[in-house]
């Protein structure tokens, strides 16, 4: 990527609520509310699936650890495994977007693209009552009038900033390894893959660690709907940074209509597959 396009890429991203585009969620403190961030929170996302083998052994992993994450489903997987789709939302975990086939980026207009999107969207609502409201483009890339066509549809963008890159390991001992040396920290969204046996290792030695609690992405995005469930549940320990409800931008065009960036300008931040 040029440096022109990262630096634009930096301020944009930066200078969007997160209800728009979330590549990470709170790392500070609750304002107003001096008690530390304990135990570190962190979001688990899969890609790529259902799997018939692997998804549901991850989902046993979390189920016996008591962990939430959030699954990015491909549409046309979907439907061929109904009934995973369907315990991942029982078992309380929070199903995103991943398009119909996952074609790739550079291939695939802004139409078809956004027809993906919603027709994904509408077979999650059939099987588990649940509009979705959370799309992470295929590889991370995404063009302005792709994004301008979710944001439409108050879809927000989730992406990551932890990237092991599991798709590309050849075995269990470089899962380890990367393990070894991450060092987690709050806010951390960590790109996963459950179409990969190599995956379930990640799981097994994270939600092993104490220290961490496991969180979905919408946790973060609607912290005054959680904090109440929380306090009604007797489980609240520390509320998200940012309480102020966040404004949804229909579009980003200038008022004669034309454009302050090309339309062909890439929001891409990883060769995730």
């Amino acid at each position: 990527m040029s440096q022109l396009r990262q630096l634009f890429k930096s301020v944009f991203t930066a200078a969007l609520p997160k209800s728009l585009l979330l590549t990470h969620g709170p790392r500070r403190r609750t304002r107003g509310i001096d008690i530390p961030r304990s135990p570190c929170e962190i979001a688990l996302t899969f890609d790529d699936g259902p799997h018939p083998e692997h998804t549901p052994r991850l989902l046993d992993l979390l189920a016996d650890a008591g962990a939430r994450a959030t699954f990015f489903v491909v549409g046309e997987r979907a439907e061929q495994h109904p009934g995973l789709i369907r315990r991942i939302a029982d078992e309380g975990h929070e199903l995103g977007n991943h398009t119909w086939t996952h074609s790739e980026p550079s291939q695939t207009s802004a139409a078809r693209f956004l027809e993906e999107v919603a027709q994904t969207r509408r077979l999650i609502q059939d099987l588990a009552s649940h509009d979705c409201r959370l799309t992470r483009p295929p590889k991370g890339a995404l063009t302005i009038r792709k994004a301008l066509g979710l944001w439409r549809q108050q879809q927000t963008v989730a992406l990551w900033n932890v990237d092991p890159k599991d798709f590309s390991m050849l075995d269990t001992a470089a899962m380890s390894q990367w393990l070894g040396g991450y060092r987690p920290q709050s806010g951390d969204i960590v790109l996963l893959h459950d179409n990969h046996p190599r995956t379930a290792v990640a799981v097994e030695q994270l939600v092993e660690n104490h220290a961490l609690r496991f969180v979905t992405l919408s946790d973060w995005l609607h912290p005054t709907q959680r904090v109440s469930e929380e306090i009604v549940a007797g489980t609240l320990r520390v509320p998200s940074d940012d309480l102020e409800p966040l404004r949804m931008i229909n579009d980003l065009s200038n008022t004669d209509g034309t454009r302050s960036v090309p339309a062909t300008t890439q929001l891409e931040v990883a060769d995730a597959r």
